[in-house]
């Protein structure tokens, strides 16, 4: 079954629900040697698992850096000297945006390339102040909102001149800048850490405040891409390619580190993830992502396995894409995956079959091995947990830090995701696993008109076989997965 799933994305041949039809090769791509050029080039044909885009070039470390290489001249000021001069220009170009009041919004008084220039180093050097200055912050964030509205089929009337005239250039840079919003500052953690052992109510709600405020500003920039994402006609694929690489570097600022609860990591992880994922879905119709990006996905998916919230985004769209596989596959021979709204449209609607089973394939085998899920050993094998552990002086092997002991849980959601998959390659998805996704199934309660169970009646015949087939199910997932 689990070679069903993983078949699906090459248009090999495919179980299908019907036992006397096992060897029936179904073709999901119209022109055949299109689909597998575009494998031979990317390195997916007659692919080992760990060995795809094995010739391309990643950006991981290019994505990782990009703090440092995008700085700010007055950062090489005093800190105090250059937050003064943030100050001052920030809250003169935010008073023309109508931000509160729309009729008050004024045309920008930037006129020419080196003024919008110059004005970009000082709101770059803004985003990176201390979070303790959050109304400069704001007003940054709010400038380089508004501009990127030149994307967008109406422009604010805010938008300086030149921006308008080569707005992807523009947005290409504010994107870019945008990633020092989401890098956790110095320090942060530490006060995060200090407050929660302090036994001071005081200290806690000030440093949860202080993360509150990263993450409202943070939303404000999410939203805004997703616009873009979802309305602007005119973005280039140079400009795609900065927004999904500028996802991909927040992800990781964010999540790589070994979880720390109620950090700004931990209250944007299913945020960011969800924002990745659909942004993601909609550039594979709109851009498709190149091999280089591809990689680059993957890569630091392996660094986000401690977080519960990748493994629940990974579920979600692999069932969603499932979904319309299946229904160019098999036609009306499979039931409809009964799945809920919001998933369901977070596959685009003119999403071509080619593009389906092409992002199926590359999504289903983001996370690698799932079996590695459950080896601490493995999950932590990264630098960031073993910068972690160098200076923590609570935790001496990377394997011990306590965010680690949540992967039991993780694991088991990922067998659950894969066990929904070919169940729903059976038939048997919405027997088994409608009205779930992923909750705690509750208690039948017995009807009026029947007598109610003794504490020694067993199962009844219609649950005890969902019961045997869920758990044989993720028995067999697990089995051919350890062998893989």
């Amino acid at each position: 079954c689990l070679g069903s799933l993983q078949l699906a994305g090459e248009s090999k041949q495919l179980a299908a629900p019907d036992w006397n039809r096992l060897g029936q090769t179904v073709v999901i791509a119209s022109d055949w040697h299109q689909i597998e050029n575009i494998k031979f080039n990317e390195g997916l044909s007659l692919n080992p698992r760990g060995k795809m885009y094995s010739d391309w070039s990643s950006l991981t470390v290019q994505l990782q850096t990009l703090g440092t290489a995008t700085q700010s001249v007055l950062a090489k000021l005093p800190q105090e000297d250059g937050k003064q001069v943030v100050a001052s220009v920030v809250h003169t170009v935010a008073a023309n945006l109508g931000i509160t009041v729309p009729a008050e919004a004024k045309p920008s008084p930037l006129q020419t390339e080196q003024e919008v220039n110059w004005c970009m180093e000082v709101i770059c050097h803004g985003l990176c102040l201390p979070l303790e200055d959050h109304m400069v912050i704001r007003d940054c964030v709010n400038i380089y909102c508004e501009w990127l509205s030149a994307l967008l089929p109406n422009p604010k009337l805010c938008v300086p001149k030149p921006v308008l005239e080569d707005p992807n250039h523009y947005a290409r840079k504010i994107i870019t800048h945008f990633n020092h919003l989401f890098v956790p500052r110095k320090g942060e953690e530490a006060k995060l850490l200090n407050s929660q052992n302090d036994k001071s109510s005081k200290s806690r709600q000030a440093a949860q405040e202080t993360i509150h405020r990263q993450a409202v500003v943070c939303h404000r920039v999410l939203r805004r891409v997703q616009e873009l994402a979802q309305q602007s006609q005119i973005m280039e694929r140079e400009t795609w390619d900065t927004l999904l690489s500028f996802l991909l570097a927040i992800n990781d600022a964010l999540l790589a580190p070994p979880a720390v609860k109620d950090d700004v990591g931990d209250q944007l992880c299913e945020r960011v993830l969800g924002v990745l994922y659909e942004i993601w879905l909609i550039a594979c119709v709109k851009s498709f992502p190149g091999p280089t990006l591809w990689k680059t996905f993957q890569e630091m998916c392996m660094n986000w396995r401690h977080r519960t919230g990748l493994v629940t985004q990974w579920n979600r769209v692999n069932i969603a894409l499932l979904a319309r596989q299946l229904t160019f596959m098999y036609g009306g021979k499979m039931p409809q995956l009964n799945i809920p709204k919001e998933d369901a449209e977070l596959v685009p609607e003119h999403m071509t079959k080619e593009c389906i089973a092409q992002a199926s394939y590359r999504f289903l085998n983001s996370l690698g091995n799932p079996v590695e899920l459950s080896k601490p050993d493995k999950v932590c094998q990264t630098q960031q947990f073993f910068q972690y552990a160098i200076v923590s002086d609570s935790v001496i092997d990377p394997t011990h830090h306590p965010c680690l002991h949540s992967l039991p849980n993780i694991f088991f959601k990922a067998m659950k995701g894969i066990s929904a998959m070919v169940d729903a390659y059976l038939g048997t998805y919405n027997s088994l696993h409608c009205g779930t996704h992923d909750k705690a199934p509750e208690a039948e309660q017995p009807s009026s008109a029947s007598p109610p169970l003794s504490p020694l009646t067993p199962t009844p015949p219609a649950s005890r076989k969902n019961i045997i087939l869920g758990t044989n199910t993720v028995a067999l997932v697990y089995l051919v997965l350890c062998h893989l």
